[in-house]
């Protein structure tokens, strides 16, 4: 039965849609966790706090090849000491220092017993079974002390954290292997209308290939996430509902490319007015005005635009947030870098604008930015010859070449917690 309620906001601004969509998925959020070995958890999402099981380091140890000694048997900070047997980084038995001795002693050893101080190998001089040490520096140097990087039981990291490849290192340090991580956030990908063909079928006329689908495949796989349905839509309302109906699941992302703008045959928005709960439907930013969101029974909707470049900047700007954020990931702002336009570029509208382009760095002359060409939203070319946006704020204003101006990195959009 067709829902007859559905009022939801319309043409609104970027703020606004970056605020809903926050508030949307955070009451939506029902994420469980689940254990996984350490080996499996890069781009992972901690669901709780890691503690350290053990010192780090778990002993004092050496933090240089050197010469173990006593400290008061050089008062005069050099002279000439017995030597014993070398000791070595995870040898089993811990030798014991005699009086007026040094044990040779590599970077990682365990300090011998009545050793307070290493000096390190460069200050010395070896005549048959006897050093001669200089420049011994005070009591303890060289020496790293049980817990001085991390104590036992102290948080390493918290929850909420997307985990990278130095982070596993550290929790594999405190003796961690199985870790709480939030589940993979499942997403649906629907892109289609009767004109799409993919790669590897007859191109007859009125037909075009699919650019859309392996872009945002490939923006997904970036993200980490849990594909679980790719699929093609036909300009049919009631295959639509089926679809949609299939996959509307709690934790679940529905990404819909097309049909969400006001043409005769956009059946998806008509779908969601019917059936679905709609938060929003239009924003104004340029690339990717018609941008539709809001639920479908449990499920996030995203309906994306479907020019490629329109697609690629909702992507960016609106839905890897909401992948992370719905994934249990604490979402830091991405900041911009300023930069000097290279060319002049007007802004003839009152919509936040995304501008494809390059960004380049002189020592001499700091951080430049080059639109790349034509900026029309099916110019998939002005994204594969960029690597940034410039984000052009709402204003009407004529910018000249020399004027700063404020840029988005790809990169930092695609993987914001490696900033």
């Amino acid at each position: 039965m067709p829902k007859t309620d559905n009022a939801y906001l319309t043409s609104i601004s970027f703020s606004q849609a970056q605020k809903l969509i926050a508030k949307v998925t955070q009451e939506a959020l029902n994420s469980s966790p689940e254990v996984v070995n350490i080996n499996n958890s890069l781009n992972r999402v901690l669901a709780s706090n890691v503690k350290a099981k053990i010192n780090v380091p778990a002993f004092d140890n050496s933090a240089m090849d050197g010469y173990a000694i006593r400290h008061s048997d050089l008062p005069d900070k050099q002279g000439w000491l017995q030597l014993q047997e070398p000791h070595f980084a995870g040898a089993g038995k811990l030798p014991t220092l005699a009086q007026n001795s040094a044990i040779p002693i590599m970077t990682g050893a365990t300090i011998p017993e009545g050793a307070d101080t290493v000096v390190i190998k460069e200050n010395s001089q070896i005549k048959t079974d006897k050093v001669h040490l200089r420049d011994i520096g005070s009591k303890g140097n060289h020496i790293r002390k049980s817990g001085s990087d991390i104590k036992k039981d102290s948080d390493i990291l918290n929850a909420n954290h997307r985990l990278k490849a130095q982070d596993i290192g550290i929790i594999s340090s405190v003796g961690c292997q199985n870790i709480a991580v939030f589940k993979k956030t499942k997403v649906v990908l629907f892109t289609g209308g009767d004109e799409i063909i993919q790669v590897g079928e007859d191109l007859t006329p009125g037909k075009i290939y699919d650019s859309v689908r392996p872009t945002l495949m490939g923006l997904l796989q970036s993200q980490n996430c849990e594909i679980i349905h790719v699929d093609s839509l036909k300009d049919d309302p009631e295959q639509i509902k089926h679809a949609f109906d299939k996959y509307a699941q709690a934790n679940t992302v529905i990404i819909c490319n097309g049909g969400v703008s006001a043409g005769d045959k956009d059946y998806v928005l008509q779908v969601m007015q019917e059936h679905g709960t709609i938060a929003f439907h239009k924003v104004n930013i340029k690339p990717g005005f018609p941008l539709l969101f809001g639920q479908y029974k449990q499920a996030l909707f995203f309906g994306l635009p479907g020019n490629p470049v329109s697609s690629f900047n909702n992507f960016c700007q609106f839905v890897i947030p909401t992948l992370r954020r719905i994934e249990g990931e604490n979402i830091k702002q991405t900041g911009f870098i300023r930069a000097k336009l290279t060319r002049n570029f007007d802004k003839t509208h009152y919509r936040r604008e995304f501008v494809r382009a390059t960004l380049s760095y002189d020592p001499t002359i700091g951080f430049e930015v080059t639109p790349t060409g034509n900026q029309s939203s099916g110019r998939l070319t002005s994204v594969t010859q960029a690597n940034c946006f410039i984000a052009f704020n709402e204003t009407h204003e004529n910018y000249k070449a020399g004027d700063k101006v404020n840029v988005q990195r790809f990169v930092d959009l695609l993987y914001p917690h490696l900033i």
